[in-house]
């Protein structure tokens, strides 16, 4: 399963008590490894520890468990890394979906209703690739891909979905729109930064350095992850520059986009 980016984030309204969306997502080759087999009772292991109840990928292997009568044992390697706002748990839960229409255990209707019931993001990650995603991340529709590589840095730190969205609702604020990204009359832009940033102080710092290394930064998700957009003939300069400025940062890639969010071996 493939890592996601939010490459721009709108916050539009509110419905259900979720906040609704709009954004600029694609996914990236970093993820996590997936072993699924039949078994006895749902059971999910994360990096080999047993995994409760609440957990996303569970409460998407018991959706497909209720749908199909057939109960799914889960081992996952995280690869994505945790409180980055790049999808990791919705990545597993999406590939647990995917797998389940792949096999015939759900109807794509069934999987893509039970998605949007288990996580926000669950519905785009079972396909990937560039979209614009809309509502609660489940309204998609395909964007252009784009030839370039995405540098991805995040501290060791991670940040609080829910606690960011609770100090973003204290302060709400708005940017010029998707439809204006999308058209090139506004920069890229992420609304939950400024909550983000007050939980953790260190993703500023984090973003200046960015952009002063590549002249681009943006937070993805609800932190605590900031990207930058390379050019295919920047790929060296990148690499050098993410091995010899972000060292003391624990995690520094450059990523290239995926067309689909799973890959089957």
């Amino acid at each position: 399963m493939y890592a996601k980016l939010n490459l721009a984030l709108e916050i539009t309204g509110a419905e259900g008590g979720y906040h609704t969306l709009d954004m600029i997502n694609c996914t990236v080759g970093a993820g996590d490894a997936l072993a699924v087999s039949f078994a006895e009772k749902t059971t999910v292991f994360m990096d080999g520890a047993l995994c409760g109840t609440e957990n996303t990928a569970f409460r998407a292997a018991e959706k497909i468990r209720e749908a199909s009568g057939r109960a799914l044992r889960a081992e996952i390697d995280k690869g994505i890394p945790f409180g980055a706002g790049m999808g990791g748990s919705s990545a597993d839960a999406g590939a647990l979906f995917r797998y389940a229409v792949d096999r015939g255990l759900m109807s794509e209707a069934d999987a893509v209703a039970a998605a949007a019931q288990v996580g926000s993001d669950v519905i785009y990650m079972m396909r990937g690739g560039w979209k614009r995603a809309k509502g609660r991340g489940g309204e998609l529709s395909p964007l252009p891909s784009a030839d370039c590589a995405v540098a991805v840095v995040r501290r060791e730190y991670g940040a609080s979905t829910a606690e960011v969205y609770r100090r973003y609702d204290l302060s709400p604020t708005h940017g010029a729109g998707i439809d204006a990204v999308l058209s090139g009359a506004a920069d890229r832009y992420n609304v939950l930064e400024p909550a983000a940033i007050s939980f953790c102080p260190g993703i500023d710092d984090l973003k200046r350095r960015m952009y002063d290394a590549f002249g681009d930064a943006v937070m993805t998700g609800s932190g605590s992850a900031v990207c930058a957009m390379i050019p295919l003939n920047e790929t060296e300069r990148a690499e050098r520059l993410l091995r010899d400025g972000f060292g003391d940062c624990g995690y520094a890639r450059l990523l290239f986009p995926k067309d689909d969010s799973v890959e089957y071996i």
